[in-house]
């Protein structure tokens, strides 16, 4: 059965073969990982990070983002309890239109949620591993207060097996954050 090919894979893949050719190039997009370079000994999974701009995006950022309960009696009193649609801003001054349902609210994750999910899976053995593993995480609006947190958050966590690199995409900025020499890196392009 062919591997289905999302967009936002080949988005991250476009992305990292512009901030880093000499790793890319040659990667190709498969299934755990996403995407995978066996030359260079490489593989990346793709994720989403979105609760935050959401949340900034209907003005209800104050709230404590794991406060699901408070955050969901909000959006339901003002929105309603079926699909929420809106225009999640961009930093490059354009939107991305967003439908979330209500019902799958807790599947939305924040920036630090989405990385544990991934490391977990990481960890589970359901996964090719390669000499450098690395996680591509989309995030919505720039908010490098959230990205500082992870970068402490990553640097903390060192039980089991952990990526190498961590790349958090923000249009038009990524940020690397490298676990091993506890520096993060902004590269805008």
């Amino acid at each position: 059965m062919p591997i289905m090919e999302r967009p936002d894979e080949r988005e991250a893949l476009e992305i990292l073969r512009k901030i880093e050719p000499e790793k890319y190039q040659e990667a190709i997009l498969l299934d755990k990982p996403d995407i995978q370079n066996p030359t260079q000994n490489i593989g990346v999974e793709v994720t989403q990070s979105l609760k935050e701009s959401v949340l900034k995006a209907l003005s209800i950022d104050e709230i404590n983002v794991h406060n699901d309960k408070q955050i969901l009696e909000i959006i339901k009193e003002r929105y309603g309890n079926d699909v929420l649609r809106i225009n999640l801003p961009l930093p490059d001054n354009t939107k991305k239109k967003v439908a979330i349902s209500i019902a799958n609210w807790h599947s939305l994750f924040n920036l630090i949620e989405a990385y544990d999910n991934k490391v977990e899976k990481l960890q589970s053995g359901n996964y090719k591993l390669y000499k450098e593993n690395n996680l591509f995480i989309f995030v919505f609006g720039e908010d490098e207060k959230s990205i500082e947190q992870l970068a402490k958050h990553i640097y903390r966590k060192k039980v089991g097996r952990q990526y190498d690199f961590v790349y958090v995409y923000s249009k038009p900025t990524v940020y690397m954050i490298d676990r091993q020499m506890n520096i993060v890196v902004k590269k805008t392009f």
